[in-house]
């Protein structure tokens, strides 16, 4: 117990400020799927699972497709992809 606050700050990654910038660029990018295609696309985009109940009950009642997540990506990149839809519902 007779480490150092700094000694400990050095060995924690969450205070590490590359870690730090990398989890605040992966907040807004997700922040920015979510606001501009929905929920499911935004929780399917960062790759979490739909197993547990870490997301409650609207994973039970929404799913994002592999074409919708394409489609967020090319709107983020500004780039397009071959599995993005192209077209509404």
């Amino acid at each position: 117990m007779g480490r150092s606050a700094s000694s400990a700050a050095r060995q924690n990654p969450y205070t590490d400020p590359l870690h730090t910038a990398s989890a605040e660029r992966r907040h807004t990018i997700l922040t920015w799927v979510e606001r501009n295609f929905g929920y499911a696309v935004a929780r399917a985009y960062a790759g979490h699972t739909d197993s547990g109940s870490e997301a409650g009950a609207t994973a039970t009642y929404v799913r994002a497709s592999l074409p919708e997540v394409a489609a967020a990506l090319a709107a983020l990149t500004g780039e397009p992809h071959p599995l993005a839809m192209t077209e509404g519902w």
